[in-house]
């Protein structure tokens, strides 16, 4: 009797050489059939393999259980943990066929896909290129009961996208409840880009729940709509929706949300002290859009029916975005100038908005001229309108505007650079006051920029801090400008464009202010000195350990009511350590023994586990504020976090918040929040918020 690996190795030369033979006959190439276990029938001409069975045509590989190859029909047949790579795609199923003369495939229970969307069918039958699955779930991210999924009679799948699908339903994949027209997608997309539910109650608004979804419904838009159920308020619903498209060209991203609410509730009033409409409505939409490389186009329309409707039902965004805004801006930029279409818009009446109907503006971006000067140029056109808001009257202009400067870097030694510069803007207002009917006013300005750099290094390590040397680089700034009649006119201009409340340093030039229908005479110097530490960086260059900078302007010609010396400037930083920053802003009035404004920030960062954030606020006369943020992550899956937000001024906490975050397997995330509030505010006194969302797919 012949031993068992003698039995092995005949068997597995047999089926070589029935391939071939075969081979030879049919002058084509045959796959590489290979196996523990391998038999051949000459009369069939079948080889079966098992135990690591694998089959290898050109680029495909397949593996399974037990694979049956018939060389005359040159199919394969598999079962059992049945596999299918070609490149980059795989199959997987519990058994199936494939021909190697046609790339057919059949198979049961076969699932594609890639993360974080898969697809699964009972039986598929097709090529790489395209699949037809019958009885097929779509579902993402994981394989569980509580993940998202479609189901559909047929699919057609082909080339990484769903084409098509019929006798749809959307739901979990323990069960399915809404009905769904046919779709195409791809893959390498979010199929559902958002599901959210916000539940939980507010003094003001009740027990609550807000809902929110998009669906596909051509090919990168998704359309859906928002859902709001509040017991003190009533129903706010509307679209909403988001669109997507990319390609060599560009790309184009965009969405829109709404809501209208007939509000039964105590809406109390406006910030103009009138009784808020019963009906109630907002929109917000935004557009981002690039073509090649010069162009861009952004936008942003929000309408809000009275002052209060955002910050009554979307109190957290409301946060962050205070006074609506609506403007389209479209940009062509080159190597050395920009040429741009800003319109800004105003649907809203209850604050006050320089209109721009539009404006055109040029830019030319500074350029080298002979003798080593520098030339900047900008010149605009724009229709300007400021509606009447309180004692403000309705202003409204056409203005031509053009800036043109000069200037020549003068470098004797590496560390002093001295800089003078000259400038003149000419400005045309139609439409003028003070009884003319357009107004020219033309100003210049003279001055210079000098600098100074001077650098030490020191040979200090330090483990702790991951300190490798310390470089000090000193640089101590003077700038004068000198336009003494850039006040000039103030009687016949429109003030549309006028100063901003800001405690922050304005721009010293005549060339950089945006304040150009407010301008005040200029003769100032302004002296900084900027302070920066530095050590090196072990994956490259430098880091910066600490940075200091103190700035102060000196009014030679001061205006009337104010001093010579200005406010006295200090922003300190501190980044020791990547896991420790310390920020600190100064202002303080020279002229005064007390402290005008204040703001600091220590952050507490450990990456994996949990982060730490104490700020203060002090404005003299306005606020005295204490904030403190604090997050953990306890585990995989849990998080905590607080905020105590503490009023000194008034001795209050305006609002302390505690939250628990969760995260079910990779597709949902949860959060749970208690909140409670002090102080006059138009918000609740207390609040308790659960949110779910769905994470992308």
């Amino acid at each position: 009797m012949l031993p068992v690996r003698a039995v092995r190795s005949l068997a597995a030369l047999g089926a070589a050489l029935l391939l071939s033979v075969l081979a030879a006959q049919a002058q084509t190439a045959q796959p590489d059939l290979t196996g523990k276990n391998m038999t051949a029938d000459m009369v069939t001409k079948e080889a079966v393999v098992t135990g690591d069975a694998r089959l290898v045509a050109g680029p495909l590989v397949l593996t399974a259980d037990e694979i049956r190859y018939n060389a005359t029909a040159r199919t394969a047949s598999a079962r059992g943990n049945l596999v299918i790579t070609s490149g980059a795609r795989r199959l997987v199923a519990d058994e199936g066929s494939y021909s190697t003369a046609t790339g057919r495939i059949t198979a049961r229970n076969l699932r594609v896909g890639q993360f974080p969307v898969y697809v699964s069918g009972e039986t598929v039958e097709g090529t790489f290129d395209e699949l037809v699955f019958t009885n097929a779930t779509v579902f993402f991210r994981e394989d569980a009961a509580y993940t998202p999924s479609v189901t559909a009679a047929k699919l057609v799948y082909a080339k990484d996208r769903i084409v098509s699908a019929d006798g749809l339903g959307l739901g979990l994949h323990g069960g399915h409840f809404l009905r769904l027209p046919k779709f195409e997608h791809a893959l390498d997309t979010d199929f559902i880009s958002y599901i959210s539910a916000h539940g939980g109650y507010r003094g003001r608004l009740g027990v609550f729940g807000e809902f929110g979804f998009h669906l596909p419904v051509a090919p990168g838009v998704k359309l859906g709509a928002n859902l709001g159920l509040y017991s003190s308020r009533g129903v706010m619903v509307g679209p909403s929706g988001s669109y997507h498209r990319s390609g060599d060209d560009g790309r184009i991203d965009g969405s829109f949300f709404s809501g209208y609410i007939n509000d039964s509730g105590d809406r109390r009033t406006d910030i103009f002290g009138r009784p808020v409409p019963r009906d109630r409505s907002l929109f917000t939409w935004e557009h981002r859009q690039t073509h090649g490389e010069p162009f861009t186009l952004d936008g942003t329309f929000s309408y809000w029916s009275d002052s209060e409707v955002y910050r009554d039902f979307r109190n957290k965004e409301f946060n962050r975005v205070q006074q609506p805004d609506s403007f389209l801006e479209a940009a062509y930029t080159q190597d050395n100038y920009v040429l741009s279409a800003f319109a800004r818009f105003h649907p809203n009446r209850y604050h006050r908005v320089q209109e721009r109907l539009p404006e055109i503006r040029f830019d030319l971006l500074p350029v080298a001229l002979p003798l080593g000067i520098y030339e900047r140029f900008n010149a605009s056109a724009a229709v300007l309108q400021s509606d009447a808001f309180g004692p403000d009257p309705r202003l409204r202009t056409n203005r031509f505007d053009a800036y043109y400067g000069l200037a020549r870097p003068w470098a004797p030694t590496p560390w002093f650079t001295f800089t003078p510069v000259a400038g003149g803007r000419v400005t045309h207002y139609t439409d003028a006051l003070g009884g003319k009917n357009d107004y020219t006013r033309t100003i210049g300005e003279v001055g210079f920029d000098a600098r100074l750099l001077a650098s030490g290094t020191f040979d200090y390590r330090n483990e702790i801090w991951e300190i490798d040397g310390l470089r000090h680089l000193v640089e101590p700034k003077l700038s004068y400008r000198y336009a003494p009649k850039a006040d000039r006119g103030k009687t016949y201009i429109p003030p549309i464009d006028r100063r901003a409340f800001s405690t922050y340093l304005q721009p010293l030039s005549i060339g950089d202010s945006r304040f150009i229908d407010d301008l005040s005479a200029l003769n100032t110097a302004r002296l900084s000195l900027v302070n920066t530490l530095q050590t090196r960086d072990a994956r490259y260059g430098s880091r910066k350990l600490a940075a200091l900078t103190i700035a102060a302007d000196y009014a030679f010609d001061p205006a009337p009511g104010l001093k010579n010396l200005g406010d006295f400037y200090t922003e300190l930083s501190l980044t020791p350590a990547p896991w420790l920053r310390f920020d600190v802003f100064h202002r303080h009035d020279l002229h005064a023994p007390r402290l005008q404004e204040i703001n600091t920030g220590v952050t507490l960062i450990d990456q994996e586990w949990w982060s730490l954030r104490l700020s203060t606020h002090f404005l003299r006369g306005q606020y005295d504020e204490y904030l403190l943020e604090y997050r953990r992550r306890l585990n995989e899956s849990f998080d905590v976090a607080a905020l105590w937000r503490y009023d000194a001024r008034n001795s209050r906490m305006n609002e302390q918040s505690y939250a628990v975050w969760q995260r079910l397997g990779q597709t949902w995330a949860m959060k749970y929040e208690i909140s409670f509030f002090d102080g006059p505010r138009r918000e609740s006194d207390f609040s308790l918020n659960i949110e779910v969302d769905l994470l992308k797919f």
